[in-house]
C-alpha cells in the first residue's frame, strides 16, 4: 500500500511538470516576451527533471525566470530552499559560435560533434566555471548539480522575484561599484585562472538594497591559457569601462586596466581593436 501511495505521488509530480510545461506554452501565445520554444522540454529532459525530484533537488517547477537563445532558467522550490533551474537549448542556434569557447581547454578533451553531446558538456562547462569562480569567493550562484543539459544552482532572488539584471538597476555609489568589478574581473583572472568572455551589465545580477553583485552566465568562461583570453578580457574590461562611463565615472584606461588584472601588458593591436569595434 505504501509503495503504491509513493508511485501515485511521484506521478503527480510529474504531471505537474507537464502542467507547468504546459502554462509556459500557452503563456508564449499570449506573451511575446516569453519565448518558449517547446525543444527545451524533450522527453529526455522531462525525465531528468523527474528524476531530479525524486532524488529530492526540488519539489516543483514553477515558472521562467528569464529566456534566452541558448538556454531558459527556470524557479523551483522545495521544502528547504528555492532554486535556479537552466535548461540549455538542444537546438541552441549559436551551437557553432560556442566551439571557440571550449577548444583548447583541458578539462574537455573530446569535444562532442553530435549537438546534443556537446551542449551537454557546455552545460558542464558551465557547472564547472561557477564551482571554480565560487571557491575563489568570486560572487556567482553556487552552483549544485548538473545533468545532460541541465544545471542546478543557487536562486538569486527573494520569493518569486529573482535580482534583476544591473542594466536596469539604479546604482548608488557607481565609483564604488566600478572598484568592486575591476577587483572581482582580477580575482577571477588570477585566481580562479578564468576569464568571463561575455561580461556586460546584461550578465550581472545586482541587489540595490545591499549594494551587493553577482555574475552571471558563465558557460562560455575561458581558461587564460585560452589563445583568445586577452582578446575576450579586453572586451570584458571594455564593457566595464563603457558602461560607468554613462555614470561620469573617471574609469582607468584599458591598457593600464589590463595590465593591472593580468600583471602585463596587452597588445596594441588588441587594444586598438577592441576600442575600436
Amino acid at each position: 500500500m505504501d509503495s503504491n501511495k509513493e508511485d501515485s505521488y511521484d506521478f503527480d509530480k510529474l504531471d505537474h511538470i507537464d502542467r507547468k510545461i504546459d502554462e509556459n506554452r500557452v503563456r508564449k501565445k499570449d506573451d511575446d516576451r516569453l519565448k518558449l520554444v517547446e525543444t527545451v522540454f524533450d522527453e529526455k529532459t522531462r525525465l531528468i527533471l523527474f528524476s531530479m525530484i525524486s532524488k529530492g533537488y526540488f519539489d516543483a517547477l514553477e515558472g521562467a525566470i528569464s529566456t534566452g537563445k541558448e538556454a531558459n532558467v527556470y524557479f523551483a522550490t522545495s521544502k528547504e530552499e528555492s532554486i535556479a533551474i537552466k535548461i540549455f537549448r538542444i537546438d541552441a542556434p549559436s551551437f557553432k559560435k560556442m566551439r571557440g569557447y571550449i577548444e583548447g581547454d583541458y578539462r574537455f578533451k573530446k569535444i562532442r560533434g553530435k549537438r546534443s553531446g556537446f551542449i551537454e558538456m557546455w552545460a558542464k562547462k558551465e557547472f564547472k566555471n561557477l564551482k571554480r569562480m565560487a571557491e575563489h569567493d568570486v560572487p556567482v550562484p553556487q552552483p549544485i548539480y548538473v545533468e545532460r543539459n541541465i544545471l542546478l544552482m543557487e536562486y538569486l532572488g527573494e520569493g518569486d522575484s529573482v535580482l534583476p539584471l544591473l542594466r536596469d538597476c539604479h546604482v548608488n555609489k557607481p565609483k564604488k561599484l566600478y572598484k568592486n568589478l575591476i577587483e572581482t574581473v582580477r580575482t577571477i583572472y588570477r585566481d580562479a585562472k578564468l576569464v568571463h568572455a561575455d561580461l556586460s551589465a546584461y550578465n550581472i545580477l545586482y541587489n540595490e538594497v545591499k549594494e551587493e553583485f553577482f555574475i552571471i552566465d558563465v558557460s562560455q568562461a575561458v581558461l587564460t591559457d585560452h589563445p583568445k583570453s586577452s582578446e575576450f578580457l579586453l572586451r570584458d574590461l571594455n564593457n566595464i569601462n563603457q558602461y560607468f562611463q554613462g555614470f561620469g565615472v573617471d574609469i582607468i584606461p584599458l591598457d593600464k586596466i589590463f595590465t593591472w588584472v593580468t600583471g602585463f601588458e596587452a597588445n596594441e593591436i588588441l587594444i586598438y581593436e577592441t576600442l575600436n569595434k
